[in-house]
């Protein structure tokens, strides 16, 4: 194997086929340092979306969703009910012309 020399940009030590700097502990692999920062990057937007607060809309649909008043609940479950065969309708039409079209 062949020695490979890197030198720790934070104490100017050089290192031996190493991914951290033996002096003073720094990460001096760079691909390494790259993946941890994405890593990290990727865990605080996990985070930062469970602690997001829910938008306007989103607040009108779970008080409908879970109103005292079952005639509001049944109201609310017939509209998105509806909602969702169109939906599931339209979808279905973009495919079969997205099919003959092809």
């Amino acid at each position: 194997m062949s020695k490979h020399y890197i030198t720790c940009k934070h104490c100017q030590t050089e290192n031996v086929n190493t991914d951290y700097c033996s002096h003073c502990g720094k990460i001096i692999n760079i691909v390494l340092e790259r993946q941890l920062e994405q890593q990290r990057i990727k865990e605080e937007r996990i985070q930062k979306e469970i602690h997001r607060e829910p938008t306007a809309t989103e607040k009108v649909f779970l008080k409908l969703r879970h109103h005292s008043n079952p005639i509001v609940r049944i109201l609310y479950l017939i509209v998105h009910t509806v909602w969702l065969v169109v939906a599931t309708i339209a979808a279905g039409i973009a495919y079969l012309v997205g099919m003959i079209a092809a």
